[in-house]
């Protein structure tokens, strides 16, 4: 549905000149729900306006549904936008809030007052039409929001943190709901968000982005059970990054030692890596804990914390080399106690720098 080619976009002149995004080329396919994820200031909301329309790329050029976009207004492009304030009328009743779109596009009545009572059905506000926004909870406001963006049936639908104002709970009810939208409208929705839970929970792909440019994109299993990189593998839920040697490739995949254990091979996102030292990225549930002289173990070193959070506990465990690996277990062993530590070698991945 949408192609980005080598955009760059850079806001000022000369040296005071600040760029947001280098060079980003991606595809985000029809029909999905496509996730753009990454910290504060990493230009994920610049993409996003670009897109809209709001701002326009320094290079490069972006098309939708196969037409190029760049010199449409963007009241003109076929999208629309779910803001993080969501940007209702608060004198106006929810129905008119929902239809106000289609009342500047000068739609029929009766096509409004139906697609209003559709889109409210869609978001399960029917029996809320009559009523203020501003008596509205701030889950229902959102659906509204929806609801009005949804209304013009747009070909893209952009949501920029649409659920940052809401509380934990409500959150995770607006995942759904959101997921839920996308499914049955069909509409491809591009979604503007730092919480990598959120990304992992909703999305059909992620593009992680740093520092104006994107590093890794694929599907939420993708990302976080094969990370290319550190700065993926440290962004996305908990990982350990540990040191290893590379000794080679065989075919691809790697082989690596850990200290002067016995030779591994394991996943790599790249086989131009050369031997030497290289970072290997562990989650904490890929983690057995054993017996210190097990053959099976790969690492080991001394338990130094312990966490119960409900379902488990995690365990802190400073290998011999000094650094600190998190353990996911059923049964923490106690502060102090020499550990070795086991992974399944296909969960290993070397990772790019």
């Amino acid at each position: 549905m949408i192609d980005v080619k080598h955009v760059t976009k850079r806001f000022g002149e000369g040296q005071t000149a600040v760029t947001a995004l280098r060079d980003i080329s991606l595809t985000i396919p029809e029909g999905s729900f496509f996730t753009l994820l990454g910290p504060s200031g990493c230009g994920k909301t610049t993409l996003l306006r670009l897109i809209a329309g709001f701002e326009l790329p320094t290079e490069g050029e972006i098309t939708l549904d196969g037409d190029s976009i760049g010199h449409l207004a963007p009241n003109n492009r076929p999208v629309n936008t779910v803001f993080q304030s969501y940007a209702l009328f608060p004198h106006m009743s929810v129905a008119r809030n929902v239809g106000f779109g289609l009342e500047m596009l000068k739609r029929p009545k009766a096509e409004i007052e139906a697609t209003i009572h559709e889109m409210l059905e869609l978001v399960q506000l029917g029996e809320f039409a009559s009523r203020r926004v501003d008596q509205l909870s701030g889950g229902q406001q959102q659906r509204v929001a929806l609801a009005r963006a949804l209304a013009p049936r747009p070909k893209v639908l952009l949501l920029d943190e649409p659920l940052s104002a809401l509380d934990l709970k409500l959150r995770k009810g607006m995942q759904s709901e959101l997921k839920r939208l996308q499914n049955e409208t069909g509409i491809t929705f591009v979604f503007v968000t730092h919480d990598q839970s959120e990304a992992l929970a909703m999305s059909d792909q992620i593009a992680v982005m740093s520092a104006g440019a994107v590093r890794q994109v694929g599907t939420p299993e993708e990302i976080y059970t094969a990370p290319q990189s550190r700065f993926v593998a440290d962004f996305i839920g908990d990982t350990n990054i540990v040191s290893a040697t590379l000794l080679g490739f065989e075919g691809d995949k790697a082989s690596i030692r850990f200290g002067e254990g016995t030779p591994l091979t394991v996943q790599t996102a790249s086989t131009s890596l050369k031997p030497g030292a290289v970072h290997v990225a562990l989650r904490p549930e890929t983690i057995d804990v054993v017996d210190e002289g097990a053959d099976r173990a790969l690492l080991r070193g001394a338990v130094v914390d312990s966490t119960y959070f409900g379902a488990g506990s995690q365990m802190l465990v400073r290998l011999d080399d000094g650094v600190a690996v998190l353990v996911q277990v059923a049964t923490p062993r106690a502060i102090g106690a020499r550990v070795g530590l086991e992974c399944d070698t296909s969960m290993l991945h070397v990772l790019e720098d």
